[in-house]
């Protein structure tokens, strides 16, 4: 552990753990050694309340230098932000996440409840489940999803759940918040005493939503480099989120679309390859 204090997106400090450092490099492809390595190289450039974005970008740096489809992978938080401005796009993005994983899903549909209607961001059910996801979009870092939110969220599904359960009552009802930043610590408590799942960046421990995208390579387009976001847009509106579903595609299919030279579109294709096929 190092004595450096740090200064976190929240504005929060805390001490600055090169163990952390080296992890996230290793979740995102580097191995142990070329880990070990950036953070030795990363840390004389640390200074007392750097911000981690700074020092993120260093890291980053030096693993797009050393192995650049790592480096690309290193930097899925920000392409993250990148599917902002809107909320929209997230939720796209997150029911392919879930569809991934077996679900039937639906975006932006109208569920009454008990009460009322609702449009429900992400609906996904399988044999088992029945899940109601509400999105909280951040298209900027230190934005946490909080007490606030937990709450309405909460309401929503309570409202939900008498009626969906009774259309599928041999499914489990599961209400989720999924944030692509951080929760809060109120957010959290709620979430857990209220008794449904809340996912954000590094929440749950053991699954947030980084280790969701990682475990599966389940990568937005946007993690891409050197692509305009108006690209990046018309891929989205394409229907083509997942870098993957840019694997699956030809260079002649990408040129097409996109209207790109052969060139430019070989240079994409390569990119979506080598951050999801290696």
């Amino acid at each position: 552990m190092s004595d450096i204090i740090i200064t976190k997106a929240s504005g929060e400090t805390e001490r600055f753990d090169p163990e952390k450092l080296r992890r996230s490099l290793i979740r995102a492809g580097a191995d142990e050694a070329l880990a070990g390595d950036i953070v030795k190289m990363v840390l004389p450039d640390i200074k007392p309340y750097m911000k981690t974005s700074r020092i993120y970008r260093t890291a980053m740096k030096h693993l797009r230098r050393l192995h650049h489809p790592s480096g690309l992978r290193y930097s899925l938080k920000n392409a993250l932000f990148k599917l902002g401005p809107t909320g929209y796009p997230f939720e796209k993005y997150f029911a392919k996440v879930v569809e991934s994983q077996g679900y039937q899903v639906e975006v932006g549909t109208i569920i009454r409840g008990r009460c009322i209607s609702h449009e429900v961001d992400v609906f996904a059910r399988n044999e088992n489940e029945v899940c109601v996801v509400e999105c909280k979009y951040h298209n900027t870092p230190g934005k946490a999803t909080n007490s606030k939110d937990a709450l309405y969220v909460h309401s929503r599904f309570r409202d939900l759940e008498p009626v969906i359960s009774e259309k599928y009552p041999d499914a489990k009802f599961a209400g989720w918040l999924v944030t692509n930043t951080r929760l809060s610590s109120d957010a959290i408590r709620y979430a857990e005493c209220s008794g449904y799942t809340a996912i954000g960046w590094k929440y749950p421990p053991d699954g947030g939503l980084e280790k969701m995208i990682e475990s599966r390579r389940q990568y937005p387009v946007t993690v891409l480099s050197g692509i305009e976001k108006g690209l990046a847009d018309r891929l989205i509106n394409n229907g083509i989120i997942l870098l993957l579903d840019l694997t699956r595609m030809s260079i002649e299919e990408i040129m097409k679309l996109l209207s790109l030279s052969e060139k430019k579109a070989e240079r994409i294709k390569k990119q979506a390859d080598s951050i999801c096929l290696c």
